[in-house]
């Protein structure tokens, strides 16, 4: 039961896109991205602790999972079928296009952040 609720999101992403086999490719595309996580991941620090904006885009990456986790267990309709091709819109973008800019913005401002402190450091 639990493996069949693991699943949901991918079969979701399988059925939002129409061709059969660029489904199964997205599909597999979809479980491949997040062994990538670790390469896509620009970010000095690996921890969310001191990075905020890291952590809102990954609380909405996990909201979008659960929404496609529950549109993979809902009938192949019209509402359903629009909402699952965005959520998997989202979902392949947030490994491609918002974490890697986002890790790139966090490490701007902790430099910034350093340099600030550094230059408040020598003037005292």
């Amino acid at each position: 039961m639990i493996l069949i609720i693991d699943l949901l999101p991918f079969y979701a992403i399988l059925r939002s896109i129409p061709n059969k086999l660029l489904g199964v490719i997205a599909m597999f595309a979809a479980i491949l991205a997040i062994m990538l996580l670790p390469i896509t991941d620009l970010g000095r620090s690996k921890g969310f602790q001191f990075r905020p904006l890291s952590k809102f885009v990954f609380f909405s990456f996990v909201a979008n999972f659960l929404i496609l986790m529950k549109l993979g267990a809902c009938h192949v309709e019209e509402p359903f079928i629009t909402l699952g091709q965005v959520s998997t819109l989202f979902y392949f973008s947030w490994f491609v296009v918002i974490l890697p800019i986002v890790s790139v913005l966090e490490n701007s401002l902790l430099d910034l952040a350093l340099l600030d402190n550094k230059k408040n450091s020598n003037l005292n």
